[in-house]
């Protein structure tokens, strides 16, 4: 297993490349919207060539990283707020609080080409501060990369 701090790194599958980036826990100071410090110096790392992946425990580092161009964002860090409560159809989370991300697919306009940057946040297997899930199941996910038709 290679940690990629800051760093990127080639993968080669089914005769395609994929550029996976890895960055170190990204701060927003506990603020939801644009984490406009987020991911300094992580322009070098970017593909204008391949498939980027962005691997960021933090799922506010979304918002930057669609404006870089980053396609494919995987994020974990809320547990999937390991708290939700359903009222008629409504559902709150107390994870909402501190981002907009909590759980499942996003999407955001990336960059000025007209297409979109997904995210995909992990509710993970573990909880945080009290160990109790309360209408968040567990996950374990599994990915398919498909080239667009």
């Amino acid at each position: 297993m290679k940690l990629l701090r800051q760093e990127n790194v080639e993968l080669h599958l089914r005769g395609k490349k994929l550029n996976l980036i890895g960055v170190d826990y990204q701060r927003d100071h506990m603020t939801r919207g644009r984490g406009g410090r987020m991911l300094q110096g992580i322009e070098p790392l970017i593909s204008r060539e391949h498939l980027n992946i962005l691997l960021s425990h933090n799922p506010n580092s979304f918002h930057r990283a669609a404006e870089m161009g980053i396609e494919l964002s995987l994020a974990g860090h809320t547990h999937g707020g390991q708290v939700k409560v359903e009222i008629v159809d409504h559902s709150f989370s107390p994870a909402r609080l501190i981002t907009d991300f909590v759980a499942g697919l996003y999407h955001l306009p990336m960059g000025e080409n007209g297409k979109n940057a997904a995210l995909y946040v992990n509710r993970g297997l573990g909880t945080f501060g009290v160990p109790l899930r309360i209408g968040v199941l567990p996950e374990i996910t599994l990915l398919t990369l498909r080239t667009a038709a």
